[in-house]
């Protein structure tokens, strides 16, 4: 096999590899797609196999592709590392382009307002927010940071997770709801009623002020991890829907929704920032993480219901 030392082709290749796209690679490098076909057929050439599977439709890598993927993946984000490193200490403007997994209630309510000032001091970074409902692994995603909110355990991976926010939830229903169907004073007394939450949070965990516990176990009419989907439905009043009470604040204070069981508290929802596990962090990482430590600092100070968390 002739030796070659272009590595633009093979970063070219983990570009496409973790975008799953060669027409973003090419948006994001800003180059013509063209170029970046063109350089991973020279390098499948070179190496004697074909590392991506293409269709019309669809971009897969082979067996060969994973391999070298996995190889040198990492190599590319420690020289990106650095090169953002030393970027980071003359204080300049950042650019490139900064990659976020986030759920929709947290990139709603939290990621936003954050991001946007990260736009007006930093015209020229590029941003990607994508909305999740799962644990994402970032680096083989090709995200510079996810966000996870859960009351579970995190799943093992070889990322750093960062815990951020602690939540709390409630059941919410719309007037016209409680007033067809009565107020109820027992987690069991929901069992048949219309029911609105996220797979992921099931069984629906309560604990009374006294210590006693239930555990709701029932069938959901509407099964959403989007947030958004299940507060407008319940404003309509078409069930009772689990959310954050900071989620759920605007359309309650508004008299859209009523807060239900109030003396029955459920699983808080925790928020934690997944960060590939490297030695650098990235300023662009760093700047997010800090700006949202920043908000949650403030949130706290104004008294909402919800904790920042230590690590």
């Amino acid at each position: 096999m002739p030796r070659t030392n272009d590595w633009n082709d093979w970063y070219l290749f983990a570009c496409v590899a973790q975008s799953g796209s060669f027409s973003r690679t090419a948006e994001q490098l800003q180059l013509p797609k063209s170029t970046v076909s063109t350089a991973l057929a020279r390098l499948e050439k070179r190496l004697g196999q074909r590392l991506l599977e293409r269709s019309t439709r669809s971009l897969r890598l082979s067996e060969a592709g994973f391999t070298l993927l996995a190889e040198i993946a990492p190599l590319f984000a420690r020289l990106e590392d650095v090169a953002d490193h030393l970027h980071g200490q003359i204080a300049a403007p950042l650019s490139g382009t900064l990659r976020i997994a986030a759920p929709y209630e947290f990139a709603s309510l939290h990621l936003s307002p954050v991001l946007c000032d990260i736009m007006q001091a930093h015209p020229a970074l590029h941003i990607e927010v994508d909305v999740v409902s799962g644990q994402i692994d970032p680096i083989s995603s090709a995200y510079d940071l996810s966000f996870v909110m859960t009351s579970q355990p995190l799943a093992d991976s070889s990322q750093v997770s960062k815990r951020l926010y602690t939540l709390q939830q409630g059941l919410f229903a719309a007037p016209a709801l409680l007033q067809r169907l009565g107020r109820p004073h027992h987690p069991a007394e929901l069992a048949d009623w219309p029911l609105l939450g996220a797979a992921s949070a099931l069984p629906w965990q309560f604990r009374h002020v006294t210590g006693q516990h239930y555990q709701l176990e029932s069938t959901l009419l509407l099964q959403t991890a989007n947030a958004g989907l299940r507060l407008q439905a319940a404003i309509a009043g078409r069930g009772v829907c689990l959310v954050s009470r900071n989620f759920a604040a605007t359309a309650q204070a508004a008299g859209q929704l009523e807060l239900l069981l109030p003396d029955w508290s459920l699983m808080p929802l925790k928020t934690y920032a997944l960060i590939p596990n490297r030695s650098l962090q990235p300023t662009k990482t760093k700047l997010l993480l800090d700006g949202l430590e920043q908000r949650f600092a403030s949130l706290e100070r104004r008294e909402l219901p919800s904790t920042p968390q230590a690590d």
